[in-house]
């Protein structure tokens, strides 16, 4: 079975072994009884034929001259002490019969139902089964001590309705007995099951958006670990739908702007026939458009940022590699405004364990952020280092800094400066928060020693000595 209910699953598996089991001991115990009781029959009628033959022999002392009524009588008397077998409180009393002969092998006494039987051969002793008149008969013959030759026998019948008494005895619990204990595993089933049925109810009633855990306490602990990993699994859900909806929102809220102002400055050149004009117009709408890939650019790097690089496994990763790299791909904004950008560290690489599409976000967003704010031929310092086991990065720049009070909101998704400035600190600060919380770190803005810029500290954990990048 590879589909359909676990439940139905479980109750024929149950009922499998049940049969397996119970069939083969119920078979067992059958033949070990009936082999017993052949046993038992065959050592009683050895007995009644051994003291039958003793009766015989200290009943009359002359052979030849035997009384045929007193040897009848004393035939009569051995064959009233046969064994009498009781199954289920039924007297199976069985059929018997003997013959006896002297030592010259003449029949000196027999009961009628064997008393045409042919006298047994010279070497014919112990047990033997034999057909006669019809019936089945299971014969036993002795020589006593008195050289009396004595065959006793039993018709087969007895002990046939002894094995069907036992099979009955055997067989009848296990027709009635499985179909109940078949019965009684589905209810146990279908009972064990009953927290998987709680946990089913509890899904379907559960509000779309939710985040309340499903409880593991009283849960048997085969449950347990399944509601641990559903709970982690649906809060990675909501959180894949919150982002979803946040990057939807992300992008109508910062995509609205720019791409209003394109148009606008379109329809402008659209409607005019002065070439300053269209001149100037498409030069605005380029820096529109400019801002917009800005600002898609931006939105895409945080929603990779929060959708991807969490679950990914961290590789060591050197900071002095992924910073350097950063820099000469923005080597011609840096030459543009003629910035002295300076990338400062005491150790040849500073390796960390995390995540590469999140420190080079961290990186680009840090410099990029440092170049729009700071004016024409300033400086830009980036300077790594190590310390007591933490990997430190700090920028700094001339810009004109960030007041005290609006430090905190800086970090917040699409807040700008004071000056309303289209590029201000929209999503590239945030960008740099959620990498460094990525690597569990923390992230400073201070005043800049002058007084004048800003100083952006970062502190994430360092890898061990041992470990090597894999990043290059």
């Amino acid at each position: 079975m590879t589909s359909g209910s676990l439940r139905t699953r479980i109750t024929w598996l149950i009922i499998l072994v049940q049969v397996v089991v119970l069939i083969p001991l119920g078979t067992i115990s059958y033949q070990r009884e009936l082999s017993e009781m052949n046993h038992l029959l065959d050592g009683r009628l050895a007995q009644a034929g051994r003291t039958l033959g003793t009766l015989i022999a200290y009943g009359q002392g002359d052979y030849a001259t035997q009384d045929p009524t007193r040897t009848l009588e004393l035939a009569t008397e051995a064959q009233r002490g046969t064994v009498v077998v009781s199954v289920h409180a039924k007297n199976y009393e069985p059929e018997v019969g003997f013959q006896a002969y002297d030592p010259h092998g003449k029949l000196i006494a027999a009961t009628a139902n064997l008393a045409d039987l042919p006298p047994p051969d010279p070497n014919e002793r112990g047990f033997s089964n034999r057909e006669h008149d019809g019936a089945r008969w299971r014969l036993f013959t002795l020589t006593n001590r008195f050289n009396l030759t004595i065959r006793i026998g039993e018709r087969a019948d007895n002990r046939t309705d002894i094995t069907n008494g036992l099979m009955l005895e055997h067989g009848l619990p296990l027709v009635i007995g499985l179909p109940l204990l078949a019965f009684l595993a589905g209810l146990a089933v279908r009972r064990g099951l009953k927290p998987v049925d709680t946990l089913t109810r509890i899904l379907a009633r559960r509000e779309p958006g939710s985040r309340k855990l499903i409880a593991v306490d009283g849960s048997p602990d085969e449950i347990k670990p399944l509601i641990v990993t559903l709970n982690q699994q649906l809060a990675r859900l909501e959180d894949a739908l919150e982002r979803e909806q946040r990057f939807a929102g992300d992008v109508a809220h910062e995509l609205r702007t720019p791409l209003a102002a394109t148009m606008i400055h379109m329809e402008s050149a659209l409607i005019t026939d002065d070439p300053v004009e269209i001149q100037y117009t498409v030069r605005n709408a380029r820096r529109s458009l400019a801002r917009l890939a800005r600002r898609i650019e931006q939105i895409l790097a945080i929603a990779r940022l929060e959708a991807g690089a969490a679950s990914q496994h961290r590789v060591p990763l050197d900071l002095v590699t992924l910073a350097t790299e950063v820099v000469e791909e923005l080597a011609a904004g840096i030459a543009e405004k003629e910035i002295e950008l300076s990338l400062n560290h005491d150790d040849a690489e500073l390796v960390v364990s995390g995540h590469e599409v999140a420190l080079t976000a961290m990186f680009r967003n840090l410099v990029e952020n440092a170049l729009r704010h700071t004016p024409e031929r300033s400086h830009v310092d980036i300077t790594l280092g190590r310390d007591k086991g933490r990997a430190l990065i700090t920028v700094s720049d001339d810009g004109p800094g960030i007041p005290a009070e609006r430090r905190e909101a800086a970090f917040q998704r699409f807040h700008r400066g004071s000056e309303g400035e289209g590029t201000g600190f929209g999503l590239g600060l945030s960008i740099v928060q959620r990498a460094v919380e990525l690597h569990d770190g923390w992230i400073t803005l201070l005043e800049a020693p002058s007084g004048k810029g800003l100083v952006v500290h970062i502190s994430i954990a360092a890898a061990p000595a041992v470990d090597r990048p894999t990043n290059r």
